[in-house]
């Protein structure tokens, strides 16, 4: 057996995921040390190394994790459990840089102390590690039952609750669940599952349930249950992301990678890879790095993308843990091997190929001394050498009907069989072509039977789909028949009312359409709550305001006007007050209600024509002015509208904050058609989102103000993402801020924070 390759490597990433749940060191050096064991486990083995040897051991005696003091405040003190915590530590790292001997040397230290310090939770905690890590080393249920079962009758004992005998149960749960799933009882292993799933109810910590969620998903892919592993691995690919767990998705896209790859969608399994890739590089001498890079460089093998492999095997190969295995070792040089043999450079192939060939006579492990011995024949054949070919493959074919391996078998019938072709043995190539054919075509059932399930789950989907679509479909022209046979019974009563009373009713009924207008234009443009113009009527107007606007600069910018047109310049201001929003869930609806109603008739009064105001949104307006005195500082404006809110029901108790972001029209001054309604408000939603970034760092209003500069290019601005764009111009210095807080590079950093 294989002692330690990277599925130990991944098990022992799932122990170090299991211990954290609800574990609290009493120390921030143990708490940092422990978080980098996965991914840095030289450098936690140095923290907690250091931290044994420069503090002394206190006589101290705590029963439990209540009564651990915090050690921050002495930096020469240890307490006997935290020195247990660090041996624990330990103990993890020398697994993962594989040395378990000294790993469980230092968990009987661990446990040693915990007797003489009369801990006996924590006993228990040291002793369910060495069932994990016996597991882990020898995958003998015999073994590691026994202490599996010691541990589970110890907790069956009475015992005040606490967070560490909750996680002891979460622990035995998953590890008894790892090892029902391993040894093939589905069954057993879901119910542990689903024990586990029951103490974690009690739990808070995100990491932990994100986990979970990835190891039971890791189970279904064991059992090629592959709907239910989805489901599982994207609960925790989008809870990591929810909550930024960056560790944990990285480990969510990892097995996201091995479900895509065994369903033989290799560009999603890359996409995944890539992005655990990408998180490991930001630590040097992270483990789990070299078997991404190992995994991405054979799925761009079997793409066909051999630089791409090439490369991606060298960085493998320059990794530092990956060459301490001597199985991962052969296996990278194979690949090497095989992908010069594809790129047709036979030279570094046998190169790659003789080393290989020395460590696997060195070991004997026999599914790489058949992949060797069909890399073998396969550069014989190139090279012509149909007699080694022939050995070889035949040798291989045997190692793959011992151990009845069907990747084995397939590739020596194919290299049998374009070796006896090369030797002019037609029949025998014919024969080894068949029985190549006929493995190929049961492994190609097994790939359609899954795909196959697949495509009908998605028929499914689509078929539901389409139904409501129908549904929708038939609904809309039922209403429209609907909509139809009301106009037509109203237009006929009318007509019949005319006809009966049309000299007498004329003018009542005329009086009463233009009612009706007039109370239809008022709902379709009034905002239902305020009363003030709605977003309907800005959208009406402000394109065709805008375009009027335009037309006119283009008249003085061709010379058929004298005189610029001031009077077309605009100021638009938008302004958020977050006190609209908190009322209705401070005082009720009815409450918010009439304080929507009171301000809308407030600040009505307060707009002097041609000044205009919309209410934009829930808590946000848009007032515009002209502004024919370009001079006229925002700060002018900010203290108006400020003054306005000031002067609002001053004796009721509200926040009088507001968040103002201001901007000019034309906004480019050398391209005033380049900016349309749509964009300009793009940008007072961009300035106001700056002021409130601004507000969440002070207690006080704010406002911003952005205006491009005298020769900003309108090439900057198009493109169809005009907040990206601004951004981009804001860090390009193409546009100036004002601002309450005075400080334009506080501004770009928001924006670079978006």
């Amino acid at each position: 057996m294989k002692f330690f390759g990277w599925s130990a490597l991944f098990f022992a990433i799932f122990l170090q995921s299991q211990t954290a749940l609800a574990k609290i060191y009493t120390s921030p050096i143990l708490s940092d040390a422990a978080n980098l064991v996965e991914i840095d486990p030289k450098k936690s083995k140095q923290i907690a190394t250091k931290f044994l040897s420069q503090r002394k051991l206190t006589d101290a005696s705590p029963k439990g994790p209540s009564a651990l003091p915090r050690e921050d405040t002495d930096n020469s003190l240890r307490t006997p459990s935290s020195s247990i915590d660090a041996l624990q530590i330990l103990a993890h790292s020398e697994l993962l840089l594989g040395d378990p001997r000294t790993a469980f040397l230092h968990l009987e230290n661990a446990e040693r102390l915990a007797g003489n310090y009369d801990l006996p939770l924590i006993a228990l905690e040291t002793q369910l590690m060495r069932a994990e890590l016996l597991w882990l080393q020898t995958n003998d249920l015999k073994k590691v039952f026994p202490i599996v079962q010691r541990i589970e009758q110890a907790l069956l004992q009475p015992m005040t609750s606490s967070s560490l005998v909750t996680s002891l149960q979460y622990r035995l749960a998953m590890i008894k669940g790892e090892i029902a799933s391993v040894n093939g009882n589905r069954v057993d292993a879901e119910l542990e599952y689903k024990t586990a799933s029951e103490i974690l109810a009690k739990v808070t910590k995100i990491d932990t349930i994100i986990n979970y969620h990835i190891e039971v998903g890791k189970h279904y892919l064991r059992y090629k249950s592959y709907d239910l592993a989805l489901t599982e691995l994207l609960t925790g690919y989008w809870m990591a992301i929810e909550k930024d767990q960056s560790q944990e998705l990285a480990k969510a896209n990892y097995q996201l990678a091995q479900l895509f790859k065994q369903r033989q969608v290799l560009d999603k399994a890359l996409e995944h890879l890539s992005r655990a890739a990408d998180f490991y590089r930001n630590f040097e001498q992270s483990l789990v790095l070299g078997d991404v890079l190992k995994q991405m460089a054979d799925i761009y093998f079997l793409q066909g993308k051999y630089n791409l492999a090439l490369v991606r095997y060298f960085n493998v190969l320059d990794h530092e843990y990956f060459a301490r295995d001597i199985h991962d070792v052969i296996e990278l040089r194979l690949s090497i091997a095989d992908t010069y043999l594809k790129l047709f450079n036979f030279t570094l192939a046998e190169q790659y190929l003789d080393k290989a060939k020395n460590l696997v006579n060195y070991t004997q492990i026999k599914p790489l001394k058949a992949r060797t011995l069909l890399l073998t024949a396969s550069l014989a054949l190139q090279q012509e050498q149909t007699a080694k070919a022939l050995s070889n493959a035949r040798n291989a074919l045997a190692i793959g009907q011992d151990l009845s391996d069907n990747f084995i078998l397939l590739q020596s019938y194919r290299v049998l069989s374009a070796a006896y072709e090369q030797n002019g043995e037609f029949i025998e190539s014919l024969n080894a072509l068949k029985k190549f054919s006929i493995l190929n075509a049961n492994q190609q059932k097994r790939l359609n039977e899954i795909n196959e399930d697949v495509l009908k789950q998605q028929k499914d989907i689509i078929e539901q789909s389409l139904h409501y679509k129908g549904l929708e479909g038939e609904l809309k022209v039922a209403q429209q028949e609907f909509r139809k046979f009301q106009n037509t019974a109203f237009g006929l009563f009318i007509i019949t009312v005319l006809l009966v009373l049309f000299v007498l009713r004329r003018g009542y009924i005329i009086d009463k359409l233009k009612n009706e207008v007039k109370s239809l234009r008022q709902d379709l443009y009034t905002h239902a709550r305020s009363g003030l113009r709605n977003l309907r009527l800005l959208n009406k107007k402000l394109q065709n305001s805008l375009a009027r606007s335009s037309a006119t600069y283009e008249q003085w910018q061709l010379g058929e006007l004298i005189n610029e047109p001031f009077s077309d310049r605009l100021r638009f201001v938008m302004f958020d007050l977050p006190f609209l929003r908190n009322t209705y869930l401070e005082l009720g609806y009815q409450s918010g209600l009439e304080l929507e109603k009171s301000f809308g008739d407030f600040i009505k009064s307060k707009i002097e024509k041609p000044s205009r105001l919309y209410h934009f949104s829930d808590a946000m307006f848009l007032y515009v002015e002209p502004n024919t005195k370009t001079t006229v500082e925002p700060q002018h404006m900010f203290d108006k509208i400020c003054s306005w809110i000031s002067e609002f029901e001053p004796e009721r108790k509200i926040s009088r904050k507001v968040h103002i972001g201001m901007a000019d029209y034309p906004f480019l001054p050398r391209a005033y058609t380049a900016i349309n309604d749509q964009e300009l408000i793009d940008i007072l939603l961009l300035s106001t989102n700056l002021a409130r970034g601004i507000e969440k760092n002070s207690d006080e209003s704010q406002w911003v103000y952005l205006r491009a500069i005298e020769n900003a290019p309108a090439a900057s601005f198009a493109t169809d993402n005009i907040r990206l764009a601004c951004k981009q111009a804001l860090n390009q210095g193409l546009i100036k801020v004002q601002s309450s807080c005075q400080n334009e590079d506080d501004i770009k950093k928001l924006t670079l924070s978006e």
